[in-house]
């Protein structure tokens, strides 16, 4: 057993589980089909590593710090793989006044031992207010969402620049990506009707661009444009995004490259039913990320710096007398000495 210990403890064991994380941590990161999960190897790796250390070596009983130090690593390395392991990271766009649809997340990274929650979240999209000094320079973002707690209670928050809201232990922040969209109400031929929006793409990153297609209900795939009649801002001076009173119209290409034109209200015929253009909103895109071990790293980080300061500081900074300062045997000197 203490043969194994030895083994599993060994520095040269450390070096290869080192090296297999970063180049597994560097291939997950580059390839979407890989991910980054295959780093729990190395991880479980370099904790067994330095379990085994921490068991074997007898250092550790007399050096107060470098135990420390080394129940700081083995601690970082576990929070990292359970991570790894529980963690979730999903993209969502939500139009204002919509509420939020577990179906519609594109999910980014999900951990093997995720516990899929999304479907638990509710949460609604409110005002979005995007602020910009002159030459479309973005100051900060606002955007205010409606959620309801673990507990039932309703509460509001502003999301945007650092400022997340944490739903059932999922992190939502609002991103930089944000845009219009316009409502429609679709009547099929049969009266069936359907009431949706169409998210035109990013706002003022693609303003000379506001196109998009849509596939109505009935099958027909269409192409959307976006025509503001009024400027919505003044690049010379500070501005706001969020206004949806503006003046609009939307262009609806049909088949054989027939255009028709909507303002709000109005109604294009269209293969199998109607499409009527109910109003202008904004939509705005949310991170959504679960790290439930994210804090207890950082715990894990610090009391692994604290002892390789008491480390350090044992043995350069007390005076050389101290009998807390650690003594080099005599052997080691006499190596020295040779």
């Amino acid at each position: 057993m203490s043969r194994l210990l030895k083994k599993l403890a060994s520095l040269r064991l450390t070096l290869v589980g080192m090296i297999a994380l970063a180049v597994l941590a560097v291939v997950g990161s580059r390839n979407p089909d890989i991910g980054t999960g295959v780093t729990i190897w190395p991880i479980a790796l370099l904790v067994f590593n330095l379990l085994a250390a921490l068991l074997s070596n007898k250092v550790f009983r007399t050096q107060t710090g470098l135990l420390v130090f080394h129940v700081g690593m083995l601690l970082v390395f576990a929070c990292i793989g359970l991570t790894v392991l529980t963690g979730y990271e999903g993209r969502v766009e939500l139009v204002q006044g919509g509420a939020f649809d577990a179906s519609q997340v594109t999910t980014m990274k999900q951990g093997s031992w995720h516990d899929h929650r999304l479907d638990d979240l509710e949460f609604f999209q409110k005002d979005v207010r995007v602020n910009y000094l002159p030459n479309f320079i973005r100051l900060d973002t606002n955007s205010t969402i409606q959620y309801r707690t673990a507990a039932g209670e309703i509460r509001e928050a502003t999301t945007g620049d650092q400022r997340t809201v944490n739903i059932n232990g999922y992190e939502i922040a609002a991103t930089f990506n944000k845009g219009f969209a316009v409502l429609l109400h679709w009547t099929a031929e049969d009266g069936r009707e359907a009431l949706g929006s169409v998210h035109f793409p990013s706002y003022p990153s693609f303003d000379w661009k506001q196109v998009t297609t849509w596939t109505t209900p009935a099958g027909q795939t269409v192409e959307l444009e976006l025509e503001l009649e009024e400027p919505v801002a003044d690049i010379r001076r500070s501005w706001t995004l969020g206004r949806t009173d503006l003046p609009f119209e939307v262009q609806i290409g049909r088949s054989g490259n027939a255009v028709a034109t909507a303002r709000n209200g109005e109604s294009v015929a269209l293969e199998g039913g109607t499409v009527r253009v109910e109003g202008l909103r904004m939509w705005m895109a949310y991170r959504i990320s679960y790290l439930p071990y994210l804090s207890w790293l950082f715990v894990a980080a610090m009391l692994a710096i604290v002892g390789l300061a008491m480390h350090f500081g044992r043995r350069y900074v007390l005076p050389a007398d101290s009998p807390m300062k650690p003594r080099v045997m005599e052997a080691d000197v006499h190596v020295a000495r040779v």
